[in-house]
This record gives structure tokens, sequence and C-alpha cells, in this order.
């Protein structure tokens, strides 16, 4: 590997001292180099390849903050836009963002899609926070691993706050942000009870983590206020749900064709609804005039269905600015509770109800 010019071998070859080069190549021009001193040297500059580090001069000068964020690299992107409000957020407030990928800790089965590429450089949660140490960074916003120690320990020891959104962990070890996946749900039964549906089917994964278990809970209380008997025939749970090339669930399919009496159908996500639709087609139902159907996310799934999807909306944006904000508290060196903080979705109405 070739060795990096430096500042000195532009001065050398220009024959003008380093505090001159260090002036002339500035974004802004100095008033104490001439312009064709500047011109001069910044052809040598450029003759030598040399490339001036405007973070190691704003590091010098004290002048530059940044926080890392980490997105988990073998699930669906769901992240992506509560990480562009974060950008925005810390934008804001001054702060710079760097984002990478990590693997997360303990990951669902989620099928061949979501497996890591074979050239993937990601490194596991508590290794990406460690390598933290070569990179300056005020704070850390993960997406998930709240409930990995060794990422905790690994952000302790750097002696950088830190902060997660999760709604899988449980419990959790650092502060948190997560949506209301109970309230969610009860917005989504609320909804198809309101436009006068009964029976109100629930179809799901077979995954047992804390946001699934909160979305069946939701499902559940929901029709026990509204005096709806819960009847556990109606809870169907799909495998290898996250498998795109599946054009329909086994499961689902065979529920169907059992022909029960149901008018409505909530989804535990957006990502469900494509298959369960094929299913309803296939077998002559039609939505939303048969049955209705509610998803969760709001991913982009939602719109590109036919019809468009009604959903539960997660507060992508809420999330980034809540997370951000209790991390620029705990830079600020406030200690923050060891708790997860919920926020409440929104439904999102369209033609599938």
């Amino acid at each position: 590997m070739a060795s990096r010019i430096t500042i000195a071998d532009v001065s050398r070859e220009a024959g003008v001292g380093v505090a001159t080069v260090s002036r002339a190549l500035s974004p802004r021009d100095h008033p104490d180099v001439s312009a064709s001193t500047r011109e001069h040297v910044r052809s040598v500059a450029d003759k030598l390849g040399y490339r001036p580090s405007y973070a190691a001069r704003a590091l010098r000068s004290r002048d530059y903050h940044a926080i890392s964020i980490f997105v988990p690299d073998r699930m669906w992107a769901w992240w992506e836009p509560a990480v562009r409000e974060a950008y925005i957020a810390a934008d804001g407030l001054g702060y710079r963002t760097l984002v990478q990928p990590f693997i997360p800790s303990h990951s669902l089965d989620l099928g061949p899609r979501k497996g890591l590429p074979a050239d993937s450089k990601a490194a596991k949660a508590a290794s990406a926070v460690a390598s933290l140490v070569e990179i300056p960074t005020d704070g850390v916003l993960i997406f998930g691993s709240a409930d990995d120690a060794s990422v905790r320990d690994a952000a302790t020891r750097l002696r950088l706050p830190i902060v997660t959104v999760d709604d899988v962990a449980d419990p959790v070890l650092v502060p948190t942000v997560a949506t209301d996946n109970r309230a969610g749900v009860r917005f989504a039964v609320e909804h198809l009870i309101s436009r006068g549906r009964k029976r109100i089917a629930y179809v799901g994964s077979t995954w047992d983590t804390l946001y699934t278990r909160e979305r069946r809970a939701g499902y559940e209380s929901a029709l026990a206020d509204a005096g709806i008997r819960f009847d556990p025939r109606l809870v169907i749970s799909c495998s290898n749900v996250g498998d795109e090339s599946l054009r329909t669930y086994p499961e689902f399919d065979r529920f169907i064709a059992s022909r029960p009496e149901i008018d409505a159908i909530v989804c535990e996500a957006d990502e469900l609804a494509p298959p369960v639709l094929r299913s309803l087609r296939a077998n002559g139902l039609r939505v939303p005039d048969d049955v209705s159907i509610v998803g969760f996310d709001d991913e982009r799934a939602a719109l590109l269905v036919d019809p468009p999807l009604t959903t539960i909306r997660q507060p992508y944006e809420e999330l980034a600015r809540c997370s951000l904000q209790l991390l620029v508290r705990a830079m600020g060196g406030e200690q923050l509770e060891v708790t997860r903080q919920l926020i409440v979705p929104q439904l999102v109405v369209r033609s599938s109800t």
C-alpha cells in the first residue's frame, strides 16, 4: 500500500511552511495567504494527491460532534424512516450522524431474503460498538439489542451514552424507546368494529417475541372491551412469513378453505397481507366487501397491494425524535432511567376497510 501523502510532503514540494500550506488549503480563503501562493500550494497538493482531513481539523478545533447509529443488517428496513428523522434532528442540534450495520445478537428466522449477503462486513453489535474507540463519537443510538449485556458493557467501557429503539427485547438493559404495539392493534380492531365487523380473525406469525405477544394481546383485549367473545379458532399462526417466495400461507389456505364465518382480518404485520389477499381472492372473497383487512407497520407493501391496505403506522419519526432527545440528555450528563418508553402509533385508513 502506498504511503499516505502528508501536509509535510506538500510543504517540502511547495517550498513553504506547514502553516502556510494549512492556510492555503483551508475551505475559506485565508487573509494571510496571497492568491498566487494559494494557487501554487493547491496545485502542488493536487499533483501529489494530498487530501486534507477536515474531520481532523474539526476535532482539533473541538468543533466536531457526532452520534453513531447502528442498524440491524438481518432485518427488514423498518428503521429507514426513523434513521432519516434522526439524521434531521441530530443535524439541527449540530451533530453529525455516522450509520453502520450490525448483526443482531438474536434474530428471527425471517426467510431467505433476510440473510446477510455473502460479502457483508457487518459485525456483532458489541464489536461494532467497541470499534467506536477509533471513531470520534459522543453517543450511540442502536436499533435493537436492548437486552444485550455485551452491547451495554461495550458502551460503558468507552463511557458512551447509549439508547435503543427496540420492541423485541424483554427486559431491556439500557434506556429504550418502542412502539406501543398493544395500543396499535386495539386501534385496528376498534376501527373494524366501527365498520360493523364482528367476526374478526387474527393472522400472525409463529414467532414468540415481545411485539408479537403485545399485538396479539391488543387483539384479544379490544374484542373483550367490545363484548365480543374471543374465539381461538380465528387466530391463525403462519410459519415462514418472511419468505417472499411464498404466494400464500398453507395455514391460512386451510383456514379459509374451511369457510369460516369471518368478516374482517387483522394481520400482525403488513407483509402478511399480500399472501392473505391472494388466498381470499382464490376463494372468491372480495376485500373489503366480504372481508376487511387491517395491517400493521405502514411499510411499502401497504401501498402496493390491491386494494391499498388500511394499517397501523409505526411512529417512525417520533421514535427517532424521542430516542435522540434521550441520547442528547444522556450526553449532557443526565442519568436516564433504564426503562422502555412507548410511543403510540396511528391508524391510516385506506381502501381495504
